[in-house]
């Protein structure tokens, strides 16, 4: 009886199946855009990765470059090898910015609504300039990845991994692409949450992305005849300029429905570590022996200590953790200062790329630091910026320009880890001592490991990634192209 009903059924399912049914708009959402919107698209794009959060999109970085320890879970601080996904750079950021440039290179969309929502040449610039950040983080974070394939297809699921000698190149090449296809005299884009459609500020944070991508690859062209420091010239140089004043730094600013991604965390599970704090203090744990009043900005409890960074058994018993002026739901957060800019221009004075004086840019640095501080968080401390760069410059002769620069560095730049893991790599300043309850091989991570469907589902792609690695293994130890 039961095949018989199985057979009848399968039956009716076959002869209805074949059937062409105008279902209407069954399927059709009345509240959705029933067109694709760039300036929606864009913001949306700068919105998602602006809130990234979690373990692998947030904390882990910080807690390599050890601002951070963790009291509770602590296998991230302990560099356990698990992959990582990379899902919400691909989805709905990179994709939507593509989407943007897509609809703007197709003149049919052009109507007086759309180019009232900025000229096109601007809104393609300020998309690829934003998809440049993105690919920086990526490619930093695991080395080789799909780039060039990456936004071409959506019908590709097997993309082929660029190398990162490509990537970089293909990064620097498109800023200045995008910077040079700004129309200062157009509309800026409306969908721009960060310099709300200035793209004079574009330009100018081109150029200093363009510092950035250049020194990053300093351990690969150290010469001042080469690729990298050729570029930081031309971007330096440029008729734009570059970030030098606090009006010009891009920043990321939250409200009660768009929230700082810190804000999703616990902050019970994290706590500042004792080396940054003693940092801070001057005691000892870099070569700063001046205390540093930034510590009031970024600590909950100035007078407290961090928590002794790399013990699976550690304490936040009357330890600091960082400040609510950063950890809440709507405190802003920076993307590319004043204050790193100089410290760029600083770091590639001392490398002989440039004339500059390095010791006046990097006091420049470090008070654009203090004053960038109080002018996003209603602090008070710029006062004391003019003796504690003063300080610093001595220990430039004392100690060495390169240490001091990458240490004022790791300070200016929290609580961005990502950017500080980068620059850590580079220089291996400030000295940082793996954790002693290490997961791994006892080495503080030089990368992400490749997400689990990469090997299952690209694994030509993947393979190749892992080969450009030294050593050739997909482990938190291997080193990317730029880092060997």
């Amino acid at each position: 009886m039961k095949k018989i009903i199985y057979i009848a059924f399968s039956l009716i399912f076959t002869l209805f199946s074949c059937e062409n049914v105008d279902f209407g708009d069954t399927n059709e959402n009345p509240n959705g855009a029933s067109e694709a919107d760039a300036a929606s698209l864009l913001a949306a794009a700068m919105s998602r990765y602006s809130t990234l959060t979690g373990r692998n999109y947030l904390t882990r970085p910080t807690l390599y470059v050890q601002y951070q320890s963790q009291v509770t879970y602590t296998d991230e601080m302990l560099y356990s090898e698990s992959a990582a996904d990379w899902y919400s750079y691909y989805v709905q950021t990179l994709s939507n910015l593509q989407l943007v440039i897509d609809l703007n290179l197709d003149e049919e969309n052009h109507t007086i609504t759309f180019l009232n929502e900025g000229d096109p040449e601007n809104q393609i610039a300020v998309a690829q300039i934003f998809q440049t950040i993105i690919f920086k983080r990526l490619t930093d974070t695991y080395g080789d990845i799909p780039y060039s394939e990456a936004l071409a297809d959506i019908d590709n699921l097997t993309p082929a991994y660029d190398s990162q000698n490509d990537i970089y190149e293909g990064m620097i090449s498109t800023l200045k692409e995008s910077r040079d296809m700004i129309d200062e005299t157009g509309v800026g884009p409306t969908g721009d949450i960060i310099y709300d459609g200035d793209v004079t500020k574009w330009k100018k944070l081109a150029n200093s992305l363009i510092l950035q991508l250049s020194l990053q690859l300093s351990k690969k062209y150290p010469n001042a005849s080469e690729y990298a420091a050729i570029e930081f010239n031309g971007a330096l140089n440029d008729a734009a300029g570059v970030i030098e004043e606090i009006s010009d730094e891009a920043w990321f600013y939250y409200d009660e429905n768009f929230n700082n991604p810190w804000s999703a965390q616990r902050t019970t599970d994290y706590f500042l570590s004792l080396e940054f704090t003693n940092a801070l203090k001057g005691l000892g744990t870099t070569s700063n022996s001046s205390y540093d009043s930034r510590i009031e900005v970024f600590a909950k409890s100035p007078t407290l200590d961090g928590v002794a960074y790399g013990y699976s058994d550690g304490s936040g018993v009357g330890k600091t953790g960082m400040s609510s002026l950063i950890w809440n739901l709507t405190a802003p957060l920076q993307l590319m200062t004043s204050s790193y800019t100089y410290l760029n221009r600083a770091d590639a004075a001392n490398l002989g790329w440039t004339s500059e004086n390095s010791a006046s840019l990097l006091a420049l640095g470090i008070q654009q630091s203090y004053a960038t501080l109080d002018d996003h968080y209603g602090t008070s401390i710029s006062t004391e910026s003019t003796a504690y760069s003063a300080a610093r410059v001595v220990d430039m002769s004392t100690i060495g320009a390169t240490q001091v620069i990458a240490e004022e560095k790791w300070v200016s730049l929290f609580p961005s880890g990502f950017d500080a893991w980068s620059e850590w790599r580079r220089t291996e300043y400030p000295t940082l001592v793996p954790a002693t309850d290490y997961l791994n091989s006892g080495v503080i991570p030089r990368r992400y490991i490749y997400p689990t469907d990469e090997f299952s589902l690209n694994p030509s792609s993947y393979a190749s990634g892992v080969q450009s690695l030294v050593p050739a293994t997909d482990n938190n130890s291997s080193k990317i192209w730029w880092d060997q």
